[in-house]
């Protein structure tokens, strides 16, 4: 690994949520250093919508005896300012961009990319596109597409034409600009999982806290509009189901897909049927775990990845689940 990395943080399970970091990428980017061996092989991890690095904070002290471990704060989330505008397809290629410059800049070395929801969609397209910056995927609950006959999820086509239509953003931003944080957050738990009690008091205390923060900054409305366009951007791709079945089968790396059995946000059964169109990827599903495993799980999440990470990317693929 480059000495270009900052040292590792001395201990990363005494202060939760790692120590924060900030890298310039044309505009500050925040990132959280969970600790790890110096010189160790990094997972950089990715978030899903709405969240922050500090969604890793439960999982990343049992992966840091081996590794490093990196989580950032994607374009409109956490720390980092919004994106540059331009839409949904810009949304989705600036959240790329700071994940390659990140790579590229910070860690100047190729890393494991971990992704939760569509931070896995980011890592499965950042993986196609950059091949030579990823030596393996670790995907967490990746939306997907239902299986269908047709060119289109007609499901995600029609909430897509809800989404783009005249008003919904603005109502949307008007409810959510209603809402306390707290209330938010809480909300956007429970319907990620049926096992909210499962998640540890202090992780939703922080992200509360964080969302506070986030709410009184004078960016926030421009984080919103990162955050919407984003979700626009990812429906766009996984509604159309053969070229997102292309997308996943050009991919280079091989991966690691783990899935909640109860989650209510991807189903398993469609999940475990994409998942079967690469047999050199490990599908792993989970049981009575829902949208959240990283957090609702994190011991057994650990065993599974670290188990997997630590096997020969060159052996026979094992399917499971």
């Amino acid at each position: 690994m480059d000495r270009h990395l900052p040292a590792p943080s001395p201990s990363p399970s005494a202060d939760f949520g790692g120590a924060a970091r900030h890298v310039d990428l044309d505009g500050p980017v925040q990132y959280r250093d969970f600790g790890g061996p110096p010189g160790a092989p990094v997972l950089l991890c990715l978030h899903g919508l709405g969240g922050s690095a500090l969604n890793w904070a439960v999982l990343a002290p049992r992966l840091v005896a081996t590794h490093r471990v990196l989580a950032l704060d994607l374009l409109g989330h956490g720390g980092t300012g919004p994106g540059p505008g331009g839409g949904a397809d810009r949304a989705v290629a600036a959240q790329l961009d700071v994940v390659g410059r990140f790579v590229d800049e910070v860690v100047r070395a190729p890393v494991t990319l971990v992704g939760h929801s569509i931070g896995a969609i980011l890592a499965i397209l950042h993986a196609g596109a950059t091949p030579r910056q990823v030596d393996r995927l670790a995907l967490l609950s990746p939306p997907v597409p239902r299986r269908t006959r047709w060119a289109l999820d007609l499901r995600l086509a029609s909430k897509l034409a809800l989404l783009r239509a005249p008003g919904t953003a603005a109502g949307v931003r008007h409810l959510t600009a209603r809402r306390a944080p707290t209330e938010l957050v809480r909300e956007q738990l429970t319907r990620a999982t049926p096992h909210v009690q499962r998640i540890p008091a202090h992780a939703v205390d922080a992200s509360v806290a964080e969302a506070v923060s986030r709410a009184a900054r004078p960016d926030a409305g421009r984080a919103a509009a990162t955050q919407w366009d984003q979700t626009l951007g990812v429906v766009s791709l996984l509604m159309h189901v053969g070229r997102w079945r292309a997308t996943i089968a050009t991919v280079p790396p091989r991966a690691l897909w783990l899935h909640g059995t109860d989650d209510p946000l991807a189903g398993a059964a469609p999940a475990r049927a994409l998942a079967a169109s690469r047999p050199d990827w490990d599908f792993v599903a989970l049981p009575g775990v829902g949208h959240l495993p990283h957090l609702e799980e994190p011991g057994p999440v650990a065993v599974r990845m670290l188990a997997w990470l630590t096997t020969d990317c060159s052996s026979p693929a094992d399917p499971r689940g």
